[in-house]
């Protein structure tokens, strides 16, 4: 916000100095002919010197050039003072996971967000496979066929096959359980990262100064009818 301010002052200087060279410029003009009547009584100011200096006024009074300055210094400020617009910002996360952040300039978020959602992909992935396989294996050992063994694989070695069914069948339980919680997760993680995008967009001009702060402190305060102390807590907000 400093360097803001201070790039607005010095517009203000430069185009200051602009109307006070016109001023000039409008002050020499109508003192011309004295100029040079003074010129003769020994003064040195020469009407050579002064179409110099109409031709140095003219080029700060050009107002292409006033223009080109006001539109470097308003280029300048918005290249440092991005201001993300929030509902772009939440369309950009709600199409992929990550371009929100991109779009807020917070690359250092990326990490995280794509790193939390390789693991949530992984582990549905990952659960996924072991559910299809204990289902497999489950659907084997119960049905009529003797020649449909895959459950011999899935059980620990040594385990009883008379109880390879119920070990089966509640392992298929557990790998159904955390592929479904994968998927709430990873719901929920979307959700985080397009709430983080758009919040972080509706708060990119917020005043985060020294001037806002929280102090609490001890407090001790007398009691009405007792000469005890009563110790208390005191908390002051600054803004």
């Amino acid at each position: 916000m400093e360097e803001k301010k201070l790039q607005y002052i010095l517009l203000a200087i430069m185009l200051g100095m602009n109307a006070l060279m016109g001023v000039c410029a409008m002050n020499v003009s109508s003192c011309a002919d004295s100029l040079e009547y003074a010129d003769n009584s020994g003064m040195l100011v020469s009407s050579a010197d002064y179409s110099a200096l109409q031709d140095t006024t003219a080029v700060f009074m050009d107002s292409d050039t006033t223009a080109d300055l006001e539109k470097h210094i308003s280029e300048g400020l918005d290249k440092e003072m991005f201001l993300p617009d929030p509902d772009k910002s939440l369309w950009y996360a709600l199409t992929f996971p990550g371009l929100g952040q991109i779009y807020n300039r917070k690359y250092w978020k990326l990490p995280i967000v794509y790193g939390g959602a390789l693991g949530v992909v992984y582990a549905i992935s990952w659960n996924g496979t072991k559910y299809n396989d204990y289902m497999r294996a489950y659907r084997e050992v119960t049905d009529s066929d003797p020649d449909t063994n895959y459950h011999l694989e899935v059980i620990p070695t040594g385990y009883p096959v008379s109880q390879a069914e119920t070990y089966v069948r509640n392992r298929m339980n557990v790998y159904r359980r955390y592929r479904d919680l994968s998927i709430v997760i990873g719901v929920a993680f979307y959700a985080i990262t397009v709430i983080d995008a758009y919040v972080d967009a509706q708060l990119a001009d917020f005043d985060i100064s020294p001037d806002l702060s929280m102090k609490i402190r001890p407090k001790l305060e007398s009691q009405p009818n007792t000469s005890l102390p009563a110790l208390g807590c005191q908390m002051q907000i600054a803004f």
